[in-house]
């Protein structure tokens, strides 16, 4: 796939994220910036839903039962909308927020930005992400489009032993399916980065700029600083897209601003315009919330953090305006009730990653500078970001929202738990709920430190305008333009550059990748004309081979590099060359159809955070080329394609 190839994949993801969310979401009545803000999570919360209720009734899961339910639900509400409040039409209110020349501007600056950072780092636009768990979530949306089942109870079957499966996120996969199956012609992996391209460059920043028109509805050049510093923190959006690879939290986190932006509207903790009526904010924030949590829930929990500080704001506000002692009490109460019932509640849940194996990496005072720099394991230092940070830390501070510098204070507070807490119980109960895992809760700090910083660029913007308040508006412009630039150019230096080229590592396709290289993906990239769709191919994953199913729609019986522990699966993983003495190795080979192995020699995976001696546990694919089992079908270069011709097949 080249880039002009992938324009239509591109329109076709932001027509499927935007149209059929947008479509029930004017129904409902929301108009302007509420729209645009709700329809990417109505859209990914009704796939998300709808999957589990298809899967459920036996529905398949395809673009025709899906235009279907969005169409019907659409029709429903614009019905019930009209039998509540007695018009078709929406009300005009001024008090809602709008669009701008400048919020345009600034999420037009964050989506080139954003698309050329990605572009540099996937290098075409269907190179496989070459990390843990990208063959899970590729193979996993291929396993949605070939099973016709979406449903977040069904995707582990994926690898887990026939018949079994248990519940697992599916709201990116079934995205993605739903885009793949719009756009046949393209490669399914091009489908999954064109897609994320698409999250981070548009969902996101449009999150973000909603946050600040919100925060500071008079500064219009905030706004334009937002879209800049949208695109300008190592972490995320490109972060998540390089490390792991967390497609699903990634998700997760592109949809964070918006539920940010509903909670600061609805909380009344912002001055000014609101996002709409009270009725369409909440249902909003819950399409939020159900997306996030079907993506990844731990960001849920991150969000509700957000929203106990603000709901302790609240309740601050109304003690000093209660007028009796009674009152305050009973406010004194209710904070103290809050924050028991959710450190209670973000332990239980958290329990679930307490045996996650992620641990420190440096010492507090380390730790701590990352936290404004982002130069975790030795980065280049974010300068301009943290500086801007700590100007906005006072900024917010003096101009009275102190809870939003306590926004970032947890969020900061989680980052350096994991960054500098060694295992332990405390380790566990703060951190489970992100699995104790340091890059994740470094992206999570990324939303209100953006915000902190917009705060501390326009407070140096304000200081600006005082120092020469006789300039015209022209020279204004001039001057305001000159810094915009420098802000760029500032902010896209050192941390970014080194941020987008260790991406591309990731990426990059050639005889150094760490994964897959250009030998085996052209060979792979042939199995269609080679291999009966029905046939099974086995094969080491952690050498590429599993990257058969995404690439080429050929079932694998390793589809990611936890494998299935199915007896049948064991047995041909470490036995398979041992076909020809074991009539064990046979009835296993016969039970899985397997027929096909690729052979992509003995890799080491090492170098990055696991280091691992990949023949382990694949034993039976060794020295295939001394025996004679197989026989050779194709091959390029050292990786070979074999028939199996044991067992009488």
């Amino acid at each position: 796939m080249t880039w002009v190839d992938a324009i239509p994949v591109i329109l076709i993801a932001l027509l499927i994220i935007f149209v059929p969310g947008g479509l029930i979401a004017a129904a409902a009545g929301a108009r302007r910036t509420l729209l645009a803000l709700a329809a990417p999570a109505v859209t990914i919360a009704l796939l998300a839903i709808g999957a589990i209720a298809f899967g459920k009734i036996g529905v398949p899961w395809s673009v025709g039962p899906l235009a279907g339910l969005f169409c019907g639900i659409a029709l429903i509400t614009w019905v019930v909308r009209r039998l509540v409040l007695g018009t078709w039409a929406a009300s005009s209110d001024s008090r809602i927020v709008g669009f701008s020349r400048s919020f345009a501007l600034g999420l037009g600056i964050a989506a080139v930005i954003i698309v050329l950072q990605l572009g540099f780092s996937f290098g075409a636009p269907d190179n496989v992400s070459q990390t843990y768990d990208a063959p899970f979530h590729l193979n996993g949306v291929q396993y949605i489009i070939e099973t016709a089942n979406g449903s977040s109870l069904h995707l582990t079957g994926l690898i887990l032993p026939p018949g079994r499966s248990t519940f697992y996120p599916a709201a990116w996969h079934d995205l993605v399916s739903v885009v793949a199956m719009a756009a046949p012609w393209a490669e399914l992996v091009g489908v999954a980065n064109m897609t994320n391209l698409v999250l981070a460059s548009i969902v996101w920043p449009l999150g973000v700029l909603t946050v600040v028109r919100l925060m500071l509805p008079a500064r219009r050049s905030a706004l334009l600083i937002a879209g800049v510093l949208s695109a300008a923190f190592p972490p995320f959006p490109l972060g998540m897209l390089d490390y792991g690879v967390l497609f699903s939290y990634f998700l997760a986190l592109a949809l964070l601003p918006g539920g940010l932006a509903l909670g600061l509207s609805l909380f009344r903790l912002v001055n000014g315009k609101r996002l709409g009526a009270v009725t369409l904010q909440v249902l909003s924030l819950g399409c939020v919330v159900v997306a996030m949590g079907l993506a990844q829930p731990s960001v849920v929990f991150g969000l509700g953090l957000f929203g106990v500080i603000g709901l302790v704001a609240v309740c601050l506000n109304k003690i000093r305006e209660s007028r009796t002692n009674g009152r305050r009490v009973m406010w004194v109460i209710g904070i103290l009730t809050l924050l028991i019932a959710y450190a209670l509640v973000w332990r239980r849940v958290g329990s679930f990653g307490y045996n996650a194996p992620w641990r420190e990496y440096a010492l507090y005072p380390e730790v701590i500078l990352d936290t404004f720099t982002f130069a975790r394991e030795d980065r280049p230092l974010a300068i301009v970001i943290a500086l801007l940070t700590i100007i906005g830390i006072v900024a917010a501070i003096r101009r009275g929202s102190w809870w939003l510098t306590l926004m970032w204070l947890a969020a900061a507070g989680l980052f350096a738990l994991a960054g500098a807490t060694p295992p332990g119980d405390l380790r566990n109960m703060a951190l489970g709920m992100f699995y104790k895992d340091t890059p994740r809760l470094e992206a999570f700090l990324v939303l209100p430190a953006l915000v902190l910083a917009v705060y501390g660029a326009d407070a140096v913007w304000r200081a600006v305008e005082r120092r020469w308040p006789s300039l015209k508006p022209g020279a204004t412009a001039t001057v305001g333009a000159v810094g915009l630039v420098a802000l760029v150019a500032t902010t896209q230096l050192t941390a970014m550059i080194y941020a987008v080229q260790h991406a591309s590592n990731s990426y990059r396709l050639d005889d150094r990748s760490w994964i897959l290289d250009d030998e085996e993906r052209a060979l792979i990239e042939r199995l269609p004309g080679e291999v009966p769709k029905d046939a099974v191919i086995v094969g080491n994953p952690w050498t590429g081979t599993s990257w058969a199913m995404a690439l080429s729609q050929r079932k694998v019986l390793n589809p990611h590099f936890n494998t299935s522990h199915a007896k049948a699966n064991e047995i041909v993983n470490t036995q398979l060359n041992e076909a020809g003495d074991e009539t064990g190795v046979c009835d296993a080979i016969r039970s899985t159809d397997v027929r096909y192995v690729l052979d992509f020699g003995m890799d080491r995976l090492d170098g990055r955070r696991l280091d691992v001696k990949t023949w382990i546990g694949f034993e039976g694919l060794l020295d295939l080329d001394e025996s004679d089992i197989v026989e050779e079908v194709d091959r390029e270069g050292d990786k070979v394609l074999y028939r199996i011709t044991a067992c009488g097949l």
